[in-house]
């Protein structure tokens, strides 16, 4: 039996564009667009994560949950400075914690996005 094969699955009004920020915000990811319109890119991990335009016959998923990502960062004043430079809006100010330092941003879509950096 083979084990689940695992993608991040991201909703957008503008695939190639939300594609173009994370590919840029993790130091050039490989971005590869497909014919109907849907976006990858490859994460540092070897992870693709899939930006796709949902059905005009249905609502776009909620957003807001629980669910986020969260990007491991080694200078994490660089890659919040990148990030805005890229569209991103700060949620909640820097803050250190006895696991690290983190700052909660918005993508340009309004996707909540953590960035950690270990202490």
């Amino acid at each position: 039996m083979s084990s689940p094969f695992i993608r991040l699955v991201l909703a957008s009004r503008n695939p190639r564009r939300l594609a173009h920020f994370y590919g840029e915000l993790v130091h050039g990811g490989a971005v590869t667009v497909a014919p109907a319109g849907a976006a990858a890119v490859r994460l540092p991990t070897g992870m693709d994560m899939v930006l796709y335009r949902p059905s005009r016959q249905r609502p776009q998923p909620r957003q807001g949950g629980c669910l986020a990502l969260c990007l491991r960062c080694t200078r994490l004043e660089d890659t919040r400075q990148r990030a805005m430079a890229l569209g991103a809006q700060v949620l909640e100010p820097l803050r250190e914690e006895p696991f690290g330092r983190e700052q909660w941003l918005l993508d340009p879509e309004g996707n909540r996005v953590l960035l950690w950096e270990d202490p």
